[in-house]
């Protein structure tokens, strides 16, 4: 997809060093394979870093913001385990909630990513890889049998009181 960085660079990159993080700023997309990896045969988590498109239809902000996404792999990931985000409901609702738990995060398009100002990458890049952590490790949690759990009990308690449970 983009320049793929040096395990150097990428160091460069978390330390804070302007200069690694030129490419991104001058219009580059940059790949960057961490040490860390998908569970299975899923392979390294890459992170890729590209300016974040601007608000549709408006101007683009004065203060550049870099986009660290992880190219589609994470939701590829979970579905290649059986945990299939479009189908699955209470996954969905676990995904996206920890999603909305980190401050810029989101998903876009078969991707989650965080976007951060040029100053605030170093710290975003590690909320980034915690995000993905967390959302790999669904599948050794016990968030998916809690919110189950929790389902059951709103359901039973709308249905005790004659109310029509939430869907």
């Amino acid at each position: 997809m983009g320049k793929r960085v040096s395990h150097e660079d990428f160091l460069a990159l978390l330390a804070g060093q302007a200069q690694a993080l030129a490419p991104v700023l001058a219009g580059e997309e940059v790949e960057i394979a961490t040490p860390f990896q998908y569970p299975a045969r899923g392979g390294p988590v890459t992170l890729y870093l590209q300016l974040a498109p601007g608000p549709q239809g408006g101007p683009a902000p004065s203060v550049p913001i870099v986009r660290i996404s992880d190219g589609g792999k994470l939701l590829k990931s979970l579905a290649q385990q059986g945990m299939e985000v479009e189908i699955d409901m209470i996954l969905s609702r676990t995904v996206f909630h920890a999603v909305g738990q980190v401050e810029g995060a989101s998903i876009k398009g078969g991707q989650v990513y965080l976007d951060a100002t040029a100053d605030a990458v170093p710290a975003a890049i590690w909320k980034f890889l915690q995000l993905v952590a967390e959302i790999t490790g669904l599948r050794h949690s016990k968030y998916k049998d809690a919110l189950i759990q929790f389902e059951r009990r709103e359901r039973a308690e709308a249905e005790a009181r004659g109310k029509r449970p939430p869907r």
